[in-house]
């Protein structure tokens, strides 16, 4: 009886051994994301080749449909919400069209080929500065040039590829859709409209507690504003959440990230900025405060699609109120303490109103008339913001154009030494430096150990199976799809060496499909597998070979030194001592930026590592409030007070010879120890009533020299490794510099 019903020992042990395979492989992927894409892309491919190798008798339309499914299923990574999905197959389908001819047409000699792969490799792979949904099909893209430019040449088969990738994609695409659909990423607007309620709840408490009125509990808030503002560093956001694109939403959504972190570091110095017992508080502080907490909660409800689009009417309105107030305390000769909170409300100010117009331009409202130029964008045109995007890492310096390159050599580099040598299947030694080489030579050498590896396995299983199955095609026929899913899901679920032997013994059951083949098929596998690794290794070691490690250093040292010279042609214009100028720091920052993204993809020593995202936080300071304070003040007039403006731009000097110290320092691996002091002396205050409006410049060109002087010592702060153990802690370091400012000399104890 038990044998008949299949209860009993036998079957509980199998369904008890199920379960424990089951949850061993949640552990590993808990949502069943790779296994549910495996088999996503195995049931398009082998639906597309079945139909095509046994159905309609074409093998050539079967191996191309089945490579398509694979390339943009497998290699690929196809990112975002389900429409957005199905646009990228449509306008993959389309490139992939064009690659194949130009693959069958190039054919016809290995250096047409040759070329034709280093043009294709580079310009696909440069392709990749469009964003994550771009670049998430590069590598896959690159295959279907691959495929074709190799012999036979054969002109008269390309309406058959043709018909075989179309099919191939379009399949992949409703499997997309129907089957185990992958569920969509989250907006990154949720991302942004959480963190902006929760800034906002601060805002508004503080500007109680700054006006006299509140009841202390503004902590725990500041708290909670601080993680939330955390949590929309870039490090911390999943690829596919994050939004990089160069068109008008993205650009808006990073800017409006941008500035609710600035929000918040900003009021974190407005509420320490006073001595107990708030003396630099008043009415029009609150008053701002509770704008910008208004501008915030608009914000938010306006991403989450609960409300209409903020506006900036009540932000510049208390800007103005506020400025008013600012004169006065400047007037009456204020402590320095005072002064300074006031340049920091402004500051949050000046970012709740940038907030409020990159909302809007993400939720799709029209763009004021007086867009800000660092704002540009919100009313550019798709066409602009793509060739923006294109020129700015148009150099040696961007990680895009070095990853680019590489990968275009490497590739013509192997399909040169593939015509040389005349390796059969060379399609395969391609494909290994495709998918083998890395931004580095270090990652490149790790990663082809594991892959030979892994590959040595899979030539051993796959050749004991064509030994022993011979010419049987229906077992192979049969026995495909279970190892395609096992193969597909081994890379994601185990790394590089098991995904190689997956796809070894799955190659192998496809091509002994395809035509008479036997056990020394695995051989030629592993043959092509080393010889197209080693390709990729030697190049990725004679190009950049440092990886973004090495731009990284070389990056930031040339930002900083960008930032120094940034301080002195805003000084200089705020104090009418020339032209105004501009400073490539804007460009620099942006590829600090993706060379950031880029080091952190990468293996890195053990042991502790220069603190990147401070530097990279302290370029963005400097970056964004020079472009504030450049648009606040336009065309500055000297002020009355050539001493006062003469000792600002000695300060501004001061400060820019300490972000060279910290450029140079950066480069050779030590700490910067230049600690510059900003201080000018007394004016006395009928001479200040006489210009107010120009001591409130001189107001802000003081007040930013400070903050400027603040993060160069963070500067210092991340470039210091953490010493070996001492047995008595280290004296904790000095204030780093003392100020004297427009109305008196701080007072004793004052914050500075």
């Amino acid at each position: 009886m038990n044998a008949v019903t299949g209860s009993g020992p036998a079957a509980e042990s199998a369904v008890g051994g199920a379960a424990r395979a089951v949850a061993w492989l949640r552990r590993r992927d808990p949502s069943l994301a790779a296994v549910r894409r495996a088999g996503r892309v195995t049931v398009a491919a082998c639906v597309a080749f079945y139909t095509c190798r046994y159905l309609v008798d074409d093998p050539i339309t079967a191996v191309y449909a089945l490579f398509a499914a694979v390339a943009l299923g497998g290699l690929s990574d196809v990112t975002g919400q389900p429409a957005e999905r199905t646009r990228t197959y449509a306008g993959s389908l389309v490139v992939a069209g064009v690659l194949v001819t130009l693959g069958t047409l190039l054919a016809m000699s290995t250096w047409t080929a040759v070329l034709g792969m280093l043009a294709v490799g580079l310009v696909v792979a440069y392709a990749g500065v469009g964003g994550p949904r771009v670049a998430g099909v590069v590598n896959g893209l690159q295959l279907f040039y691959v495929l074709p430019c190799f012999p036979p040449y054969a002109p008269d088969t390309l309406d058959q590829r043709l018909l075989g990738v179309g099919l191939g994609i379009t399949l992949l695409a409703v499997a997309d859709r129907v089957l185990w659909p992958a569920p969509a990423p989250a907006d990154p607007a949720v991302r942004v409209a959480d963190a902006a309620g929760r800034v906002a709840a601060y805002a508004q408490v503080l500007g109680r507690e700054l006006g006299g009125g509140g009841d202390g509990g503004s902590a725990a808030l500041r708290a909670a504003a601080a993680d939330a503002a955390e949590s929309l560093r870039l490090s911390t956001v999943p690829i596919a959440e994050r939004p990089l694109g160069p068109g008008v939403r993205d650009r808006c959504l990073i800017r409006a990230a941008a500035a609710v972190r600035v929000i918040t570091g900003r009021l974190g110095a407005l509420a320490d900025a006073g001595p107990a017992g708030g003396q630099h508080t008043s009415a029009a502080t609150a008053q701002l405060l509770d704008a910008v907490g208004g501008a915030l909660a608009e914000s938010r409800e306006a991403l989450l699609g609960s409300g209409p689009p903020p506006s900036t009417d009540r932000i510049v309105a208390a800007l103005a109120a506020h400025r008013e107030r600012r004169r006065d305390q400047l007037l009456d000769g204020a402590e320095p303490s005072t002064l300074r909170a006031g340049v920091s409300a402004v500051a949050v100010a000046e970012a709740a109103r940038s907030l409020v117009l990159t909302v809007r331009g993400a939720v799709g409202a029209p763009a004021p008339a007086d867009v800000p130029e660092e704002l540009w964008f919100l009313t550019a045109s798709t066409g602009r913001l793509w060739w923006q995007r294109l020129c700015t890492h148009l150099t040696p310096r961007s990680v895009y154009l070095q990853n680019a390159v590489r990968l275009a050599l490497g590739l013509a580099v192997a399909r040169s030494v593939v015509g040389v040598l005349d390796l059969s299947h060379g399609f395969w030694v391609l494909l290994a430096t495709l998918s083998l080489m890395r931004t580095s030579a270090v990652a490149g050498r790790s990663v082809l150990v594991r892959a030979v590896a892994g590959t040595a396995v899979g030539a051993l299983v796959s050749g004991a199976v064509l030994f022993l199955v011979g010419g049987d095609v229906v077992i192979y026929a049969w026995a495909l799809p279970a190892l395609m899913v096992v193969g597909l899901a081994a890379g994601p679920l185990f790394g590089v060496a098991a995904g190689q032997a997956g796809f070894t013994v799955v190659v192998a059951l496809l091509f002994a499909q395809v035509g008479p083949t036997d056990w020394r098929l695995a051989e030629v596998r592993l043959e092509d597998v080393f010889v197209g690794g080693l390709v990729g290794i030697l190049i990725g070691a004679a190009v950049w070979p440092r990886g973004g490690n090495g731009e990284l250093t070389r990056a930031a040292g040339e930002s900083l030194r960008a930032g120094a010279a940034e301080v002195v042609a805003v000084v200089d214009q705020l104090t009418g001592a020339g032209p105004a100028h501009r400073t490539p720091l804007g460009r620099l920052a942006a590829l600090l930026d993706q060379t950031y993204a880029q080091y952190r993809s990468e293996p890195t020593r053990p042991g502790p590592r220069v603190d990147w995202l401070a530097v990279l936080g302290v370029v963005h300071r400097i970056d964004d409030y020079s472009r504030t304070l450049r648009s606040r003040y336009p065309a500055a007039a000297p002020p009355p007070w050539p001493r006062l403006a003469a000792q600002l731009r000695t300060a501004a000097a001061d400060v820019a010879a300490g972000y060279r110290e910290a450029a140079a320092a950066v480069g050779v691996g030590r700490v910067p120890t230049a600690r510059p002091v900003v201080r000018v002396d007394p004016v006395p205050r009928d001479a200040l009533a006489a210009a107010p409006d120009d001591a409130l410049r001189m107001l802000d060109t003081w007040g930013w020299l400070l903050t400027m002087a603040d993060d160069l010592a963070g500067v210092g702060r991340a470039l210091s490794l953490p010493p070996p153990a001492r047995r008595h802690p280290p004296r904790a370091p000095r204030r780093p510099h003392a100020v004297r400012i427009l109305g008196r000399p701080p007072a004793a104890g004052s914050p500075r």
